[in-house]
């Protein structure tokens, strides 16, 4: 399957980003405690509103109409510098649950918690977020903490995404994803993201 990269001019006027979960929920009948359970396979989805798009823009950003493959779209970081995270992968295959071990940053390098990664996988790129701050050590080790389950097994020295993370899977237009103003001849278009892996 192929994959589109989306342009990254225009930005957006708006984002709103929606965690998909699989997450169990047990309520029991006799009114005792609740409880959730987390699952494997819970993944983001995102709302884009483009800037207005001139012609000729809006002739680059049709490619998000491709019908069978998915669309890779970056992720904003609104008034948050990501630095320079180094070069980051994941060091040992086979990790599960909400931990990630890396190697390959800067050192002393912070994650800060709600910062979005990315692990690329079998040509797949998966998004996660981290749950709380950690700090690379002088070697550019370090374990991050998930706020959900690892999707995959990934492999040892994947590569791992900081500075400019991304969103990968299918696109939904909405019935008025195109519009033009009557006036000022710019195009406006809305789409929505979810991952498919």
């Amino acid at each position: 399957m192929t994959s589109v990269v989306l342009p990254t001019s225009p930005g957006f006027v708006s984002m709103t980003h929606r965690l998909i979960t699989t997450r169990t929920e047990n309520r029991p009948a006799i009114g005792s405690s609740e409880s959730r359970f987390a699952r494997m396979g819970s993944r983001y989805a995102f709302d884009f509103e483009t800037e207005p798009l001139t012609p000729e823009e809006a002739m680059d950003w049709s490619i998000i109409e491709t019908e069978a493959g998915t669309c890779v779209v970056t992720i904003p970081q609104i008034d948050f510098d990501t630095g320079a995270p180094g070069a980051p992968l994941v060091n040992g295959a086979g990790q599960s649950g909400t931990s990630l071990i890396l190697d390959g940053l800067t050192p002393r390098y912070v994650i800060r918690r709600g910062q979005w990664l990315n692990i690329t996988t079998g040509g797949l790129i998966y998004l996660y977020r981290a749950a709380s701050e950690a700090v690379a050590d002088g070697s550019g080790n370090v374990t991050v903490t998930l706020q959900t389950l690892l999707r995959a097994p990934h492999g040892n020295n994947d590569v791992v995404e900081l500075g400019e993370p991304k969103i990968e899977g299918f696109v939904t237009l909405p019935d008025d994803a195109w519009s033009i103003s009557g006036t000022e001849r710019f195009y406006r278009l809305a789409f929505s993201i979810k991952e498919r892996a």
